[in-house]
């Protein structure tokens, strides 16, 4: 059902409503982060061993029509930078970048950086 008065927007008669089912979430990430998140109830999780396998997950996780989350934690990210700059430019799924065990990296600021500098083409300080 669409309540387009309750989000104070009206609809024309010919507009097309499109919803994504996008209710999946995934985990990349050391053991105790992982573990954590199982303990929650996400089912789609990884543990990587390699750089180019932790490349391999995202693309994959990335590629499924139905995740609407890839979470992956920050030293992780910082390896496969590229990739989830990349992948970023898509709105779905999203890409959150979360600290482990040992506090945050500063990871995301570069990440963020970089794709503003794409979407503005300027370098800003965060």
């Amino acid at each position: 059902m669409l309540f387009s008065g309750q989000l104070g927007m009206s609809l024309s008669p010919t507009t097309v409503v499109v919803f994504m089912s996008s209710n999946k979430i995934a985990v990349i990430g050391d053991r105790d982060t992982v573990t954590g998140f199982r303990l929650v109830g996400v089912s789609e999780c990884a543990i990587p061993k390699t750089h180019e396998e932790t490349r391999d997950l995202l693309y994959q996780f990335f590629r499924d029509p139905s995740m609407g989350l890839i979470m992956i934690t920050e030293p992780l990210a910082a390896e496969v930078e590229d990739v989830i700059v990349e992948l970023s430019q898509s709105p779905v799924p999203v890409i959150l970048l979360v600290p482990d065990r040992n506090g945050t990296t500063g990871a995301y600021e570069t990440v963020l950086k970089e794709l503003i500098r794409r979407a503005v083409g300027i370098e800003i300080n965060i």
